[in-house]
């Protein structure tokens, strides 16, 4: 199991930034999915043992990682959020000193920097110092400091945040490339839905803290009831009797199409009641809930939970 986490809480003062958080987590990739707040870097911080917790139990790579920080910080990879680099340095420098931070002579730190760096996509740019930078390509000489030491496990921290999409879609092409060849398991943490969509194969959606999902994508998308996408003419009214019978309607993307869960309606009773008010549907297709609708619902729960 790649991360395990049980009964898991941290409170910053007021804040209850981890609320008993419980999942078992395996797969090539993991999207950490939740709005800003949600405890997604906490999470992050108490994996590599930098943060500790008020109780519970961390496990990552079947290690214990409270007990053990080090020992796991040795097999993990870390690129943070945020705009931090070390000045004065350039992009092959700032790498070469990752390496050599994890132990490596400075002869092999260079070679293995100049190997990753190429592995990011970053050209003879990485000889200039980071603070001309662009903000992609620095995201791409943190992801190369993260992979310096051959590590198991890689946490990437919001690394899309702030990146134009030229540069978003080269990054998440590296992360799919990470995936399928060879490299390590990887850890995204995230509230873009469309990231980890492209990315990922198993999720767990956190907000406020708790946990309201984890699992495989497949898994999560077949749990959620099947939606009919309906398009029509004529008047609304016929809408407010499938509510009232206990279907679900929600707008669509277009004015005259509406998405409609029926609960306990019969196909029969759409059809019906649309025919009564004069309605005409021309259009009617079932359809799976997508990513960022089960994500909005699981917010309006913890709303209605809170």
């Amino acid at each position: 199991m790649l991360l395990a986490f049980d009964g898991v809480y941290k409170r910053f003062g007021d804040t209850h930034a981890l609320d008993g958080v419980t999942a078992r987590l395996d797969g090539r990739a993991i999207g950490l999915l939740g709005p800003n707040g949600a405890g997604k870097t906490t999470l992050m911080r108490v994996c590599l043992g930098l943060t500790g917790v008020d109780r519970g139990q961390v496990r990552v790579l079947g290690e214990d990682a409270l007990a053990h920080p080090v020992a796991i910080r040795r097999r993990i990879g870390f690129a943070a959020e945020g705009p931090e680099r070390l000045p004065g340095l350039s992009g092959l420098e700032s790498v070469a000193l990752s390496a050599e931070l994890c132990g490596q002579p400075r002869r092999k730190a260079l070679l293995r920097a100049h190997e990753m760096l190429d592995l990011v996509g970053l050209d003879e740019s990485r000889h200039r110092p980071v603070e001309t930078y662009s903000t992609g390509m620095h995201q791409r000489v943190k992801v190369a400091m993260a992979l310096v030491h051959d590590p198991e496990l890689l946490l990437l921290d919001e690394p899309t945040s702030g990146l134009d999409p030229k540069s978003r879609d080269d990054l998440l092409d590296l992360v799919v490339h990470l995936r399928d060849h060879g490299g390590p398991a990887i850890v995204l943490s995230t509230h873009l839905l469309h990231d980890v969509e492209r990315t990922c194969d198993t999720c767990m959606i956190m907000t406020a803290g708790r946990v309201r999902y984890a699992g495989s994508l497949a898994d999560l998308r077949a749990q959620q009831p099947t939606h009919l996408e309906v398009r029509f003419e004529g008047s609304r009214a016929w809408l407010q009797g499938l509510i009232d019978g206990g279907a679900a309607v929600t707008e669509g993307r277009r004015k005259d199409e509406v998405h409609i869960a029926p609960g306990p309606l019969p196909m029969q009773a759409i059809w019906a009641a649309a025919e009564t008010h004069g309605a005409r549907i021309w259009h009617l297709s079932e359809r799976a809930a997508s990513l960022e609708e089960i994500f909005m619902r699981a917010i309006a729960e913890e709303a209605t939970d809170g």
